[in-house]
């Protein structure tokens, strides 16, 4: 257990909804297995409010932060400097707070990297469809770049965004989401839904997904929620994968670089199952 003195320090998550957030469990595993002073805790921030709670990790000289959804794109103009790969993608999820300088990060993209070559996906040279196009997309459509993807499809439920955002990587093709087809579906070698989509407890699928791949891959972004794509997956007995892999990857990222420690991985997974549905 934790001792807070008058010396412990804050490393908040920022974000809205918050609660189900496993991140406080897994950081705070870490931080005391290092026996390190500090406290890692959950706040649920209004978009109107995210200025204040940012100038917050300054005056109460925090660590740094996590940022989670609505936040990862708007938390941009509230910090000092943002490192090369965060400007590229387009959104921050790490903060780190250097002598009261803000520097903003993203480490999802390589978080999601590290849990496919965990996985032995083998994404290179195949063909990807990926589902939004928000903050946790751009990080997406990064990391795919970096492992050589042939092919991406970006759908969201707003075109226009899918279609701005395609203009970052040559090999993107924006789709609509009303006219992906089982053609499409056909060629598709892995699903990565990076949207909200599963957050809300009657969420459906936001297309039809009739013909597909024998072995086409369903990967989450969601965790710890029965998304309609793993409710798809378990019911055709396709391979799917929910985000607590790319959770712990990106969060180990995010605590080396508040702490300069990286923190011992092997038993976060079964740590985080005891506190999932």
């Amino acid at each position: 257990m934790q001792n807070i003195t008058s010396n412990t320090r804050i490393i908040p998550i920022f974000g809205n909804p918050i609660k189900h957030s496993l991140s406080p469990i897994m950081q705070n595993a870490w931080l005391i297995e290092n026996k390190l002073d500090f406290i890692y805790l959950a706040f649920e921030i209004k978009t109107k409010d995210l200025g204040q709670a940012v100038q917050s990790i300054k005056i109460l000289n925090m660590v740094g932060a996590n940022i989670t959804v609505p936040h990862k794109n708007d938390v941009i103009k509230y910090l000092d400097s943002v490192d090369k790969s965060a400007k590229i993608i387009g959104s921050v999820n790490t903060i780190v707070n250097k002598k009261g300088k803000l520097i903003g990060y993203n480490t999802d993209g390589n978080g999601l990297i590290s849990d496919l070559n965990s996985k032995k996906i083998e994404l290179k040279n195949k063909i990807v469809l990926v589902v939004g196009a928000g903050g946790a997309s751009k990080a997406v459509l990064f990391a795919l770049n970096k492992l050589k993807v042939k092919k991406i499809y970006l759908t969201s439920r707003t075109y226009t965004t899918a279609k701005n955002i395609s203009k970052l990587y040559r090999n993107i093709n924006p789709i609509e989401i009303n006219k992906i087809s089982g053609d499409l579906l056909q060629q598709v070698d892995c699903i990565i839904n990076s949207s909200t989509c599963g957050m809300n407890l009657n969420d459906k699928l936001p297309f039809e997904i009739k013909k597909y791949k024998n072995n086409i891959i369903l990967y989450d972004l969601i965790y710890n929620k029965l998304t309609p794509f793993k409710k798809f997956a378990v019911k055709h007995n396709l391979k799917y994968f929910s985000g607590e892999g790319m959770l712990i990857h990106q969060g180990s990222i995010a605590f080396e670089m508040w702490t300069n420690i990286k923190p011992n991985t092997k038993k976060t997974l079964t740590l985080l199952k005891n506190f999932m549905r």
